[in-house]
């Protein structure tokens, strides 16, 4: 068996206050034709094995989500699980979050498992707080500590993305922190109100108004800890006259076009040593 694991862009992100060190947040999120490629088998031994060219430490999220699901469902045979990663690390892509998510929901039918998505999204939530929106796997907003997911009324207007993702690895703990530490805490009551304009400006196609109602409390505290970025994001909207937003945590950042060909005469202008570039389009759904 063969699954695709999207990325994601946060179009916008507000974050609240924590509870237990965990914060509260609502974000827009969008499921990107970026992906890591995922191989299922049957084997005699359990193995997890991840063709990279970063390191992933044994104790990561896809091997989190194979032994809870076993132990949840009672499941004693072995499996053979391949992870052929295109979503670096630390990106504020959601790669390893996107990887737990799509081993959740294919293992249900490798071995016919019966569920639902909710007990999933649960499940999904025990292994980290990016992993219940992979499981709806198209653009939602996402509140609480990421376990609250909600599409209905979400605008399915495709957006094309030019990505320009960094060499380095960025700490979304360390970011948090910093973030704490600047005293930066938003409304999210506000955040969702915003959300909600944005949609609509989604739905009228209005790039430039799009732009403008983007946002993501957590540029700062990233800017501040890895000035690279900053500097990039500097350089890159003087050279193309787009706005450049970070993901997540960071350290992607990402411009919004309606127009792939537009995207791409862009991206030619730009060659950043050190940093990738893709262009890549939401993930279409029914």
């Amino acid at each position: 068996m063969k699954i695709l694991a999207p990325a994601k862009v946060n179009l916008f992100l507000e974050v609240g206050y924590s509870i237990k060190g965990l914060h509260n947040i609502v974000s827009l999120v969008d499921m990107v034709d970026l992906y890591d490629t995922i191989e299922m088998e049957e084997a005699s031994d359990t193995e997890v094995k991840f063709l990279s060219e970063w390191k992933i430490p044994g104790e990561n999220t896809v091997t989190k989500a194979l032994f809870l699901f076993r132990d949840i469902f009672h499941i004693k045979k072995n499996i053979r699980i391949t992870i052929n990663k295109k979503i670096p690390p630390g990106s504020g892509l959601g790669g390893g979050s996107s990887d737990a998510a799509a081993v959740l929901l294919s293992l249900t039918s490798f071995w016919n498992v019966k569920t639902t998505e909710e007990q999933l999204i649960r499940i999904a939530s025990l292994i980290g707080s990016d992993v219940p929106l992979f499981i709806k796997g198209r653009r939602c907003i996402v509140e609480g500590t990421g376990d609250k997911i909600s599409c209905e009324g979400i605008s399915s207007v495709p957006l094309v993305y030019y990505l320009l993702i960094p060499s380095f690895a960025v700490s979304t703990e360390a970011v948090y922190r910093e973030m704490d530490i600047l005293g930066e805490k938003g409304d999210l009551t506000e955040g969702m109100r915003k959300i909600k304009i944005l949609n609509e400006y989604i739905m009228r196609k209005d790039i430039s108004k799009i732009e403008k109602s983007m946002s993501n409390r957590l540029e700062r505290p990233y800017f501040n800890l890895w000035k690279k970025g900053k500097e990039v994001k500097k350089r890159v909207e003087k050279e193309t006259g787009k706005r450049f937003f970070v993901s997540g945590s960071g350290g992607t950042l990402f411009s919004v076009f309606l127009d792939r060909s537009e995207a791409e005469r862009k991206a030619r202008f730009l060659d950043i040593k050190g940093w990738k570039g893709y262009v890549v389009e939401s993930i279409k759904t029914s």
